[in-house]
């Protein structure tokens, strides 16, 4: 027990000296460029890293040029870094101050796909270990309207959070994970904490097991997002995932109840799905509207044809019942999503969500294939 508590007292005192170097460092910055903040600064030396082209880094870090440049500058006059022309090269001096920083001098869990130079390409090897597991997930149930995306597309998620930086050392909160998205992230053994809420039973279970089984710092619980978090998870967290309903009072649950567990302040991110399959163009121009209009956020990506999904039995079968013309069931995966990335401001702060009756219709609207209003 004393070992235990020693070493909770060490990794704490590890973290405040990472807290406070990062501090010294933002101040310095702050000399050059007066509005960059400790995220500008992790997402910055993150891309230096990773990329060794000075060019390519300035590309891919996501922020301002001359804040790039302000932290080139003030981490040459450190001593932490040399440049060769075009190549950037860290000295043992910058990776001990890294390491100080609590940058993690991880490589990417993905490569670059080779047509499109963007995007991530596939991951054989993680793809590999979560299709293990996933074969024994709980099978889909339209009781809560779930469908699962293909192992690629949930990999390629892992990914692109990897691209956007935030994966490594990030608490990382899930509305819903029917498609066992947590389980992709923790197999990579990146993310600093992993917290799922999900109303269906089987799946907490299965998502807990797993966990204690890895020793991942994965923990699942359930719970009807119709309610808000608890508030011990109101404002902790670095990214949230969902992939809401797509009904207009499902979808700001969803998304709302994400944003709520976010940490103040800028820097931080949430991802979600969204399909024009179910959801008009003027669903769409709603959700933006609500989303920039309530919250000090902005849109930072939106990749479309992101996510696929396996085809399920219900709705297909409710397709075809609805169809004189439409007789042969689909021989690959056809229901696809947009992935959106959106990124909070300075000024941001979470709001609790309010509670939602369960006479509140969240799951069908008008544009459903299952149960339609029309």
């Amino acid at each position: 027990m004393l070992a235990q508590w020693c070493g909770c007292v060490e990794g704490k005192s590890v973290l405040l000296l990472q807290v406070i170097a990062m501090q010294e460092l933002l101040q310095s910055l702050q000399r050059r460029s007066s509005t960059l903040t400790e995220n500008d600064v992790r997402r910055m030396l993150q891309a230096l890293y990773r990329e060794r082209d000075i060019w390519q880094a300035a590309g891919t870090c996501e922020r301002p040029f001359p804040h790039f440049m302000a932290l080139l500058e003030t981490l040459h006059e450190l001593g932490y870094i040399r440049a060769h022309g075009r190549t950037l090269e860290l000295t043992p001096a910058g990776r001990r101050a890294l390491e100080h920083w609590g940058v993690a001098l991880s490589p990417p869990v993905y490569a670059r796909c080779s047509q499109c130079a963007v995007g991530p390409a596939p991951l054989p090897e993680l793809q590999q270990k979560f299709a293990q597991i996933a074969q024994h997930r709980p099978p889909a149930t339209q009781e809560f309207d779930q469908g699962f995306l293909t192992e690629d597309s949930v990999i390629r998620r892992v990914a692109w959070l990897d691209r956007c930086g935030d994966l490594t050392q990030r608490e990382i909160v899930l509305l819903g994970d029917d498609d066992l998205l947590s389980v992709a992230l923790a197999l990579t053994g990146r993310p600093a904490r992993i917290v799922v809420f999900e109303i269906d039973k089987r799946l907490v279970d299965f998502l807990n097991e797993q966990a204690q089984r890895a020793r991942w710092p994965l923990t699942a619980y359930q719970h009807d997002l119709r309610q808000p978090l608890p508030d011990e998870f109101v404002g902790r967290f670095d990214v949230f995932v969902t992939d809401p309903l797509e009904t207009v009072e499902g979808f700001l649950l969803f998304v709302e109840q994400g944003l709520s567990a976010l940490k103040p302040g800028a820097g931080q991110a949430g991802y979600f799905g969204l399909t024009k399959i179910e959801a008009s163009p003027e669903k769409w121009r709603l959700f933006e509207q609500k989303l920039v209009g309530r919250y000090d956020l902005f849109i930072s990506d939106v990749l479309r044809d992101f996510g696929f999904y396996e085809n399920w039995p219900s709705l297909t079968e409710v397709a075809l019942r609805q169809s004189g013309v439409l007789s042969a069931v689909p021989d690959r995966p056809w229901y696809r999503s947009t992935f959106f990335r959106v990124e909070t401001l300075k000024a941001f702060q979470p709001l609790r969500c309010r509670s939602l009756g369960e006479e509140v219709e969240i799951y069908h609207d008008q544009d459903s294939i299952i149960n339609p209003r029309r």
